[in-house]
């Protein structure tokens, strides 16, 4: 990946509509596009639907942990494991803003998923015993993973140093604290 990645947020329940908003992304040069989850969890299958017709273009998964996370990350990490299979290596999970230690533990654990198969953790936000991720992601460093800063925030550099891509505005400069090895994908319309 390079430091020149350009995104698009797509937000719509109908695949037809995705498919058709994801096809003019790739066909105007952009290399991600976005879907935001929602308390169903329906962003993953419908980004899954797109696989197929959307050849050399990340997908990414936006998951706000706020106040209320709708389901743990060891789950998440699973869920994502399968979108990776069916997009062949191509899926991103973003995080978006509130940034806390829950997302910094949710990176930790997702990370243990795709690189061990198992993550285990006493918590404070997500404890687990035991959760065995089989099979394994397409690669060993597993689905990349985002943070999104395209509401202004900005995180502390241990929680960047988690993530191997942010997402800013298009227009927006490189945070200055951003660690090297991080990319950059800016969004049009963010």
């Amino acid at each position: 990946m390079c430091d020149a990645v350009e995104g698009v947020f797509l937000d719509s329940p109908d695949l037809g509509a995705l498919k058709v908003a994801a096809d003019r992304a790739r066909s105007d040069g952009r290399d991600a596009v976005f879907l935001s989850d929602g308390p169903l969890g329906d962003a993953i299958v419908l980004a899954a639907g797109l696989a197929s017709g959307t050849p050399g273009i990340l997908l990414g998964i936006r998951i706000n942990l706020g106040n209320e996370p709708h389901r743990h990350p060891t789950v998440l990490a699973r869920e994502m494991t399968s979108l990776d299979h069916v997009c062949g290596g191509r899926s991103v999970l973003a995080f978006a803003a509130p940034f806390s230690g829950a997302v910094a533990e949710a990176i930790t654990l997702c990370r243990a998923m795709w690189r061990h198969g198992v993550a285990a953790s006493e918590g404070p936000y997500y404890p687990v015993a035991g959760a065995i991720n089989n099979p394994r992601p397409t690669s060993e460093r597993g689905p990349l993973v985002a943070l999104d800063l395209t509401d202004g925030s900005v995180p502390d550099a241990g929680l960047l140093a988690l993530c191997d891509l942010v997402v800013i505005p298009a227009g927006a400069v490189r945070p200055a604290s951003l660690p090297t090895g991080v990319d950059v994908c800016q969004i049009l319309g963010a």
